[in-house]
């Protein structure tokens, strides 16, 4: 009988645990939705320059962009414009590569 409650709160405990460390997760994981939502905030509203520039190590770390995505976003930090068409002009443009509108 002993060594079944033992047997119980050792399972009680690893349950906690792990409850623990999903909550730290959690936590990590907001942290890090907010700071990129503030470096993307910043990125739309900053004149194109070398303060955008700055920021799209950044952006592509924790987006982990392509190749062809981190140039696009590297073309919109400089203030260039990949020609115009029906989407419009300047970053607007490229959203629909990333959200799937078409």
């Amino acid at each position: 009988m002993r060594l079944t409650a033992k047997s119980g709160a050792v399972k009680l405990l690893k349950s906690e645990v792990r409850r623990l460390e999903r909550n730290q997760e959690r936590e990590k994981s907001v942290a890090n939705l907010e700071y990129l939502k503030n470096v993307l905030l910043q990125f739309i509203f900053l004149r194109s320059g070398s303060e955008r520039q700055a920021l799209l190590p950044v952006i592509h770390t924790m987006l982990q962009l392509s190749p062809e995505e981190k140039s696009k976003l590297a073309a919109i930090a400089q203030g260039e414009e990949e020609g115009t068409g029906s989407r419009g002009s300047g970053w607007t443009s490229y959203l629909h590569s990333w959200s799937g509108i078409r």
